[in-house]
């Protein structure tokens, strides 16, 4: 081959590699959901308490938010409709609490064994109906003196519905105008609008960081203490149980990149476990999906199926029970 033709041949191979790699960044732009922030629930007495296994907790009441508070769903609705026209796909939280509503109202009748309905946390019930990849937390005040009025201040955050980690973040504030000729939704839109190509910015880069090394997850082992065996069994081959679990992930990880497993003989923690954004069928993966083949994998190693529990958490964490249901 001639020289000129291998340097041709170098260039062109580089181009569409490099080709490759923005086409694939646009394929997918993240799936989002705008929300109000829990501050601004907490300051507008929008917050409701969640018993989680006992321990108390407060969560942002949505719903009680879109009845009582008028401006709020065109507030939601203006930043949302701001991030479709970059071809940001869009959950709509009004929407996505009616889907819940209608599925709780489905499976009212499900109990758990003890016979008590089982109980989820809200927000991770919310997370898995709506399977958004980043949810846009926004908090805003209004000042009014006389006949104009002005967003003293604004933050909006996007948040990794699956870690819960920030991965973008932008504040300010807007200018006084006449209240009589612009609405609280449309003021807050001005005052956004001119961080929003940072912002943007700082998201598409996390994503396209998601895109490339995986989308970040915790996964969790839990041994029954009836089962008679544990993590450092021998039952299923050559090696520990738990060496099998960790030899899975690593295989099955993007890039094999997964935080060093915590715990004993009869549980194991790993956190930062990077997971595909989508299966092979192209739909977005989650934890539980991540779980659900985990437990696959067990199976052909000699468990069985009634030995493994597969619990989802939100769309961020799962955990597998060994020994019983």
């Amino acid at each position: 081959m001639r020289p000129k033709l291998i340097l041709l041949t170098a260039s062109l191979s580089l181009f569409f590699a490099g080709l490759t790699d923005i086409l694939l960044a646009q394929v997918k732009k993240p799936e989002i959901m705008v929300v109000p922030s829990d501050d601004w629930c907490q300051a507008n007495g929008f917050m409701k308490n969640f018993d989680n296994q006992g321990e108390v907790v407060n969560v942002p009441d949505y719903e009680k938010a879109l009845l009582t508070f008028p401006d709020l769903n065109s507030v939601l609705g203006k930043i949302g409709s701001e991030m479709m026209k970059d071809g940001f796909q869009l959950q709509d939280l009004s929407e996505t609490i009616q889907t819940v509503k209608s599925n709780r109202a489905e499976e009212s009748i499900r109990q758990s064994k003890s016979g008590s309905a089982v109980a989820s946390n809200p927000i991770d019930v919310l997370r898995s109906t709506a399977k958004i990849d980043i949810e846009f937390h926004v908090y805003w005040k209004i000042e009014k003196q006389g006949p104009r009025k002005r967003v003293t201040e604004f933050r909006l955050k996007g948040i990794d519905a699956y870690s819960n980690k920030q991965v973008a973040y932008a504040d300010g504030s807007g200018d006084w105008v006449s209240a009589g000729n612009v609405s609280d939704a449309d003021l807050l839109r001005e005052a956004v609008l001119s961080k929003m190509d940072n912002f943007k910015a700082q998201l598409q880069t996390s994503f396209d960081d998601m895109f490339k090394n995986g989308r970040e997850i915790v996964l969790k082992v839990r041994v029954w203490d009836d089962w008679g065996k544990d993590l450092e069994s021998t039952d299923y081959g050559d090696e520990e149980l738990n060496v099998i679990i960790e030899d899975w992930i690593s295989e099955n990880t993007v890039q094999g990149r997964f935080g060093s497993p915590i715990g004993t003989e009869t549980r194991m923690d790993v956190r930062g476990v990077r997971i595909p954004l989508y299966d092979e069928k192209g739909k977005a993966m989650d934890a539980k999906k991540f779980g659900n083949a985990l437990k696959k994998h067990l199976i052909t190693k000699g468990l069985t199926e009634s030995e493994i529990k597969v619990d989802g958490k939100g769309l961020g964490e799962v955990q597998l029970f060994l020994g019983g249901k």
